[in-house]
């Protein structure tokens, strides 16, 4: 998983993440971004399920009679693309408003977590709700708004922990923590009562926030754009505490720098932009890749330990000029 993570990001190119909210980069989830293209009942209603579908198979009639809609997958190949079925109960009745709602100029964006709860960020609005597979189950749903800020809300910014086993759902077991690009947090210990919060405040020295990461138990990772790494844990009255993640060179910080450096081992710097990030929940291990360099910490119930920085463009260049002088 997380050799497919680093190569799917190696070919990806950055863009970025945050625009102030009255600007003109503001993105609709809608094709072509045009007020007239109004979303109907059948294609907000329902989830999709995504699966492979050979080319031989678009335009076919489907057992009802009705044409199966295909989408072409715009990283797969050309021989690949993907039918869109229905999946599980309808979305939840304040999923579909904010659809409707939706203007052109607003950016709507979604997470999906591997626990089974789904959220939409919409304008100063976040709504959570558990993905529910028995169509005649209603979906638990919760609106909770979010803290003010002068650029785009967006879902990487919102983490849940969920102590419940898979397929139970409980909301007095499920926290969320979220963040502005500023640097504001917000954090409701249960989502049994919505207008019960905390907050605090992480200083980056100006750099925007770009990913809130679930780590081990009830605690989260806030991550800046210029790779700086914030581990925030609520304590039992749920104040916030906050302490930075390790910087340094981790198991080789004994051996010089000099030496390091020839084995592309550095130590995380500020000045490359982060990419994405990964949590590894099986090994309790935190990735961070920026645009030319990997870092890597263990995570424990109350501290990390940076193991790898390793400097991707070095070693690519100097692999490729021993190529070329052999």
């Amino acid at each position: 998983v997380v050799a497919a993570w680093v190569l799917t990001m190696l070919h990806s190119v950055p863009g970025s993440p945050h625009a102030p909210s009255g600007g003109s980069s503001r993105r609709s989830l809608r094709p072509g971004g045009r007020r007239n293209q109004a979303l109907g009942v059948s294609s907000v209603s329902s989830p999709s399920l995504f699966s492979p579908a050979s080319r031989r198979n678009s335009g076919v009639l489907s057992a009802r009679g009705t044409p199966t809609r295909v989408l072409h997958h715009p990283s797969g190949s050309e021989t690949v693309n993907y039918d869109v079925k229905a999946f599980g109960a309808s979305l939840p009745v304040k999923v579909i408003e904010a659809l409707r709602m939706a203007d052109a100029d607003d950016f709507l964006s979604i997470q999906l977590d591997e626990s089974g709860w789904a959220w939409l960020v919409f304008r100063d609005r976040l709504i959570i709700w558990k993905i529910s597979q028995s169509v005649a189950k209603l979906s638990v749903c919760k609106e909770l708004q979010l803290p003010p800020s002068d650029y785009l809300q967006s879902s990487s910014l919102v983490a849940i922990s969920c102590l419940t086993l898979p397929g139970e759902t409980s909301l007095q077991s499920v926290s969320v923590m979220v963040a502005t690009c500023e640097g504001s947090v917000r954090y409701w210990p249960t989502l049994t009562h919505e207008s019960s919060f905390t907050e605090t405040f992480v200083d980056f020295g100006g750099a925007l926030c770009s990913f809130l990461t679930t780590v081990k138990g009830v605690s989260f990772i806030l991550s800046s754009s210029r790779s700086q790494f914030m581990r925030l844990t609520p304590d039992s009255t749920a104040k916030i505490q906050q302490h930075g993640l390790p910087q340094g060179q981790g198991m080789f910080s004994g051996i010089g720098r000099k030496v390091s450096s020839l084995l592309g081992i550095l130590s995380p710097s500020n000045d490359a932009a982060l990419s994405s990030i990964l949590w590894d929940r099986r090994n309790s291990r935190f990735y961070a890749m920026t645009s030319s360099n990997l870092h890597k910490w263990e995570i424990d119930d109350s501290m990390e330990r940076l193991i790898l920085s390793w400097d991707m463009n070095r070693v690519l260049r100097e692999n490729i000029m021993d190529a070329i002088w052999v």
